[in-house]
């Protein structure tokens, strides 16, 4: 149920993520609350953002922007959102911070609330050591939004959990330019029209070409490091996943694409399993099965979807598989593959990595709010 009393900021909301929130939190619970658009950006203040049909403007942050905001997102740089913490707190308001900004601080936890919780008593990596598992409660004030492919890869491996323990999880993420912003999504057509025209190329951003090219890695001089999505990827999922994470390994690749995640997973299990049985497991909110390979959608049909896509495929040793290595044997057709048993499968995912990010944070407000003090104290 929306609640008209509430008063929600987007800080950062010029920025593509903070476009993607504010589009989503229209669709929310929120729906009702009265929206703040705010950022620092003087080429986005004063511009007009279209939320659910009505017409807002993008507000510059002044020194009383925040006052009375029940919720405020961090939707920008890091260092905008360290600029403006005291702001927020000093409103008294619950932040969701997308920037990671305060990953590091005291008593700020790392939330999935799509993700099953650990068990009680468990223990997650910190910044001082092992500690063990919290959940918000009433002394909450900030929670980081988990990165969105910490939380798909933590709640498919619960999923997973259904059918069997999960022997290994192998993980390569092909990253779209618009995880970094509005000015990757510019260098990457740039160098695109430039390369056609054999022009210099513009790597402030990336560090390096990515136009027509995959990279693992960039010169230290771009703003863009895909080490440092890698970490934080595999840091948050160890804080949110019920899965150990010494079972994820993970590799990130920048690929020419603007929007959408596109990941390869390889998962494998100690004893064989059905295709449809894992199909079954893994289906469910926020997740919608493809069963057919030849009509699944790439990441730029993934775009808007609000629900990742994934397509099961199992993986069979080559002497049951390879119609060659048997005379006259046929090569089994997919009706017969799923349900087949085997104990290794590749699964194809995309999905929209503004929306996937954007639909967490706001899980995790709603979260915070079941918290928020109900009536009048006798």
């Amino acid at each position: 149920m929306s609640d008209k009393s509430l008063r929600v900021a987007v800080v950062g909301a010029g920025t593509l993520l903070g476009k993607a929130l504010s589009d989503e939190l229209a669709l929310s619970t929120f729906a009702s609350a009265d929206l703040r658009l705010l950022d620092d950006d003087e080429d986005v203040q004063g511009k007009l953002a279209a939320v659910d049909d009505e017409i807002t403007l993008i507000q510059r942050i002044d020194p009383d922007s925040l006052e009375g905001c029940d919720f405020v997102f961090f939707a920008c740089d890091p260092a905008i959102t360290k600029k403006h913490l005291r702001q927020a707190l000093k409103a008294n308001a619950f932040i969701v911070d997308l920037s990671g900004e305060l990953e590091k601080a005291p008593g700020v936890l790392v939330r999935a609330p799509w993700v099953p919780e650990r068990p009680a008593g468990d223990t997650v990596p910190g910044v001082h050591g092992a500690a063990k598992v919290a959940t918000p409660d009433l002394d909450t004030r900030a929670v980081v939004s988990a990165h969105p492919v910490a939380v798909l890869l933590a709640m498919l491996a619960a999923r997973s959990q259904k059918v069997g323990p999960l022997h290994g999880l192998w993980a390569t993420l092909l990253q779209p330019a618009s995880e970094y912003g509005h000015a990757a999504l510019e260098e990457l057509h740039q160098q695109t029209a430039n390369l056609l025209s054999f022009q210099p190329l513009p790597t402030e951003v990336f560090g390096g070409q990515t136009a027509f090219t995959l990279a693992v890695s960039f010169d230290a001089a771009g703003q863009a490091t895909l080490s440092t999505a890698a970490d934080k990827i595999r840091r948050h999922y160890a804080k949110i996943s019920s899965v150990p994470a010494s079972s994820l390994a993970l590799q990130v690749i920048q690929v020419p694409v603007f929007h959408g995640y596109a990941l390869s997973v390889s998962v494998e299990f100690p004893h064989p399993v059905a295709a449809d049985t894992l199909a079954k497991a893994l289906a469910g909110s926020h997740v919608r099965i493809v069963a057919d390979a030849t009509a699944f959608p790439g990441n730029v049909q993934a775009v808007e979807e609000q629900e990742a896509q994934i397509l099961v495929q199992p993986v069979f040793p080559s002497s049951e598989s390879d119609p060659a290595s048997a005379e006259g044997s046929k090569d089994p057709s997919a009706e017969e593959n799923v349900s087949r048993e085997t104990n290794r499968f590749w699964l194809w995912i995309v999905a929209d990595n503004l929306k996937f990010a954007a639909k967490n944070a706001i899980a995790c407000a709603v979260e915070l709010n079941r918290l928020r003090p109900r009536g009048k104290v006798q």
